[in-house]
């Protein structure tokens, strides 16, 4: 359904955009901040469920664009930042269930994101070099770190939208962003030893989580050779 979703508005986009482009430009820079959702896709251990979390901070990337074409509807980028992943871990009996055994898990990194672009749709990878992460009960009263070599590398797959709001070449152009990614790594299985939620230690390997996420914030990049131009 997140796909559908990215993948419909994203062809709505592109018939706008394209009709609207009126010069082109050899490179674009800038910035973008994205909040971001994210939850466990991978195998649940069994007492325990899943939620939504979080992640508070948003992604900040710093973001290059590169047109492969005269008018920029094929383009590479890059993008290169801070950003994260959270999701909850909570006991699988609602009766049971409270703010003291419900943990956000936290996992933050350094990400580098090759992407590839069709117009307003963009298909890449982001790779994670972990900073840290943190597991968190919703009380405020636990709180446990994870080092970075439990954390392990983030690969992760990124589909998403990179839309214009507003495109002058002056000024710069002003985007609406929307990435949902899919982790192609896992995360480390030990955390549910450091909850203590989840099957007795050790843990098998196969429950190790797997993150599903979903950001959307803007970004504005500036035009660099910059020329006048029409689309036919």
């Amino acid at each position: 359904m997140m796909g559908r979703t990215v993948l419909f508005s994203a062809i709505a986009l592109l018939v706008v955009t394209r009709a609207s482009a009126q010069f082109i430009y050899r490179f674009a820079a800038g910035a973008g901040v994205h909040p971001k959702f994210g939850i466990n896709a991978g195998e649940i251990p069994p007492g325990t469920k899943t939620g939504v979390g979080f992640t508070g901070v948003p992604d900040i990337w710093a973001q290059g664009i590169l047109p492969l074409d005269r008018y920029g509807e094929i383009s590479v980028g890059l993008d290169i930042g801070y950003t994260s992943h959270a999701f909850i871990t909570k006991p699988g009996d609602a009766d049971t269930t409270h703010e003291g055994n419900t943990f956000t898990q936290h996992y933050r990194y350094l990400g580098i994101a090759p992407m590839f672009y069709l117009n307003v749709l963009g298909l890449g990878l982001n790779i994670g070099v972990p900073l840290g992460g943190t597991l968190k009960n919703q009380r405020g009263d636990v709180e446990k770190s994870v080092s970075t070599s439990d954390i392990g590398a983030l690969v992760e797959l990124r589909l998403g939208i990179s839309a214009p709001l507003v495109k002058d070449p002056k000024s710069g152009r002003l985007n609406f962003q929307l990435f949902a990614s899919y982790g192609l790594t896992k995360l480390p299985v030990k955390s549910y030893e450091l909850i203590r939620l989840g099957p007795n230690p050790p843990v098998p390997e196969r429950y190790a989580p797997r993150i599903a996420a979903l950001a959307l914030g803007l970004s504005y990049h500036f035009f660099f050779g910059v020329e006048r131009a029409t689309v036919e």
